[in-house]
């Protein structure tokens, strides 16, 4: 697959799973699974979100930047009070 990087590329993969994109500011891509509807798979759903996630960006290629590789950082936060949040 030879793509222009879009967050429409997160957007698509992130339809397997069970969460719910809160919001993108600036180059962080936030989602959380368990809400508005709550489940009991929350944690492994963004797991398994966050794995997809790394394997669809080794595919997009920088049309600006010949070469280049992306990278995604991605962190997972769960808590008592509130179901899993992933930040990409």
């Amino acid at each position: 697959m030879n793509t222009d990087f879009s967050l429409s590329v997160f957007d698509a993969a992130i339809d397997h799973y069970d969460v719910y994109k809160v919001e993108t500011i600036g180059d962080a891509y936030m989602v959380v699974s368990g809400l508005p509807e709550r489940n009991t798979c929350h944690a492994v759903e963004v797991a398994k979100m966050a794995l997809e996630l790394q394997e669809v960006i080794k595919e997009v290629t920088v049309p600006h930047m010949e070469g280049t590789s992306l990278a995604l950082r991605i962190g997972i936060h769960s808590g008592r009070d509130h179901p899993p949040v992933c930040f990409l």
